[in-house]
């Protein structure tokens, strides 16, 4: 067990300047890293944004392409068969409007 009676006043004045000079070192390393950490999630988020950009982009201008095609070809098939069609649509709404009932209850 340490004896506390045995310290002198500079000996726990220098102990405490280390702990006090520590501490501040300890601090500032902290505020560095957190820094850092800082830096590096803004790089990142910046990185995945722009990436994410130039891929909704890219998805947007081939979904318009394949919408537009998809139009062209339901349009056709509509004006060459258009009670099949019709009957079709009539089908897909019966099922759909069943589905939906059957999730009401």
């Amino acid at each position: 067990m340490t004896d506390v009676n045995r310290f002198t006043p500079s000996d726990a004045t220098a102990a405490a300047d280390t702990v006090k000079t520590a501490a501040a070192e300890k601090t500032k390393q902290a505020k560095e890293a957190v820094a850092k950490a800082m830096k590096s999630a803004r790089e990142t988020a910046t990185e995945v944004a722009q990436q994410t950009r130039s891929f909704a982009a890219e998805k947007a201008k081939v979904g318009a392409a394949w919408t537009n095609e998809k139009a062209k070809v339901a349009h056709h098939a509509a004006e060459e068969h258009p009670v099949g069609m019709a009957l079709g649509a009539f089908a897909i709404g019966l099922g759909v409007g069943f589905l939906i009932a059957r999730n009401l209850d």
